[in-house]
């Protein structure tokens, strides 16, 4: 379950499972600071968060670790406070996206990026409690992560918005009235904002359009000009335009590259491999270069400090710029804003004169969790044996001779299932590229 984002998916009994082994003792271990090691230690709002917490916290200093009790908090508020104290690794108890049920953990450090095969490795090797028992201090990061935040509005202008926030009951609802400060003026109308580890309404996943209802209704029914979606730690989001449409995260890209490329001229932007073709035309024509990865956060960030990117997106609403060095939401959302008081447009005017999509959503296949990743081979094997050419960056993608339409299988890093994704051109390209798609889809149940 320690896959690429960072062991996110793993239940709670899992983790107290660990948690009473003594694990977390051995969490320190491969930041090259096990005698000098200062961590930062988060929770979101999930029921179970405190609680593992303060194991954790038992773990790390019984190990001689000095904890920063950052307390309840957002992933980047965690992220944030570990520059800011100059921390050798932050560690956020969260499971994201995931439902209630669902806990895990995430790291982060400014001095270096974690494979999940590190993270195994730390968490699979073994050592002794340390001879010196670590500190504890308590710090509020809050006046500091404004900051952050308002530092992401550039073009504040007499033009007033009417802005939907759906809080999903995450720390987000903690900051959202210091937001308002950052945006004065506007009108903002906020739900889900209470901290709620329940998760009442929905679950706090954006990318899931069935938690989106709300929000769009909202927005509908006020005249809002936009409405923004956060997720259960407050790292990824997803707009709603004007007239209520869901913004695919696509186009979002594309118009925070363009924000990136008119700072940057001519430089890099990473893009996950489940990302538009178009993005790549756009961004190219922009005098940009997209530069193509697997699927996970820590993944994208490794990629864009290797390329030196400006700006760098997945297709799950996380975005990451280049000034900043963590991905969040809050952060994008003030980003889209600005954009909209600068373009003067409507959000809905603004993605129509983008390139025209013919593509699908993230089409989820549950198979069984040891099986995903047998089954993405057993593909792979028939493509070989057709003769077809395929990249096996993150799964299986098969590109047509046009070098625009596609198609993508991929085993998921944090649920129990198969993602498929396909695109064309056209609509006649598309069409075609999707029946391909669920021949081979028929192809992948068939071996669970």
């Amino acid at each position: 379950m320690l896959e690429a984002y960072g062991a996110e998916n793993r239940s709670v009994l899992d983790i107290h499972e660990d948690l009473s082994t003594g694990a977390t003792t051995q969490l320190p271990l491969e930041v090259e600071f096990r005698k000098r090691s200062n961590v930062c230690v988060g929770y979101d709002s999930r029921i179970t968060s405190p609680s593992i917490e303060k194991e954790l916290i038992r773990g790390l200093t019984l190990s001689g670790a000095n904890v920063i009790r950052v307390g309840l908090c957002s992933s980047p508020m965690l992220y944030a406070a570990t520059q800011i104290m100059q921390a050798d690794l932050g560690i956020i108890i969260t499971a994201s996206h995931n439902p209630s049920e669902y806990n895990g953990f995430k790291f982060f450090s400014s001095k270096k990026i974690f494979s999940d095969q590190e993270i195994k490795e730390v968490i699979n090797s073994s050592i002794k409690d340390s001879i010196k028992i670590g500190s504890i201090i308590n710090i509020n990061i809050y006046s500091q992560y404004i900051s952050i935040l308002k530092s992401a509005l550039k073009n504040n202008t007499e033009r007033k918005l009417k802005i939907a926030w759906d809080c999903g009951n995450s720390p987000a609802s903690g900051i959202i009235r210091y937001i308002e400060k950052i945006l004065p003026g506007h009108t903002h109308i906020v739900t889900n904002n209470s901290i709620d580890g329940a998760f009442p309404l929905h679950d706090p996943d954006p990318i899931e359009e069935k938690n989106l209802a709300q929000l769009i209704d909202i927005v509908k029914e006020l005249g809002c000009d936009l409405g923004i979606a956060l997720d259960g730690d407050s790292d990824r989001i997803r707009l709603i335009d004007n007239n209520g449409n869901v913004v695919s995260n696509d186009h979002l890209f594309m118009i925070f590259a363009r924000e990136a490329l008119k700072e940057y001229p001519e430089s890099k932007v990473v893009a996950n491999i489940k990302m538009s073709m178009k993005v790549h035309d756009f961004v190219s024509k922009l005098g940009g270069q997209v530069i193509t990865c697997a699927t996970g956060h820590s993944l994208v960030k490794k990629k864009m400090v290797e390329e030196n990117a400006k700006f760098a997106g997945e297709l799950s609403g996380h975005f990451f710029f280049s000034e900043l060095g963590f991905d969040d939401g809050l952060y994008s959302a003030i980003k889209a804003v600005n954009i909209l008081l600068e373009d003067q447009q409507s959000l809905f005017q603004i993605i129509d004169d983008l390139p025209k999509l013919y593509i699908t959503h993230e089409v989820k296949i549950v198979v069984k969790d040891e099986k995903k990743f047998q089954i993405i081979e057993s593909i792979k094997k028939i493509l070989e044996k057709q003769n077809i050419v395929f990249s096996d960056i993150d799964g299986v993608k098969v590109i047509s001779d046009n070098h625009k339409d596609w198609w993508l299988l991929r085993a998921s890093n944090t649920q129990n299932c198969i993602t498929a994704r396909c695109e064309g051109d056209t609509l006649e390209g598309f069409e075609l590229t999707k029946k391909v798609l669920c021949h081979y889809i028929d192809e992948a149940t068939s071996l669970n």
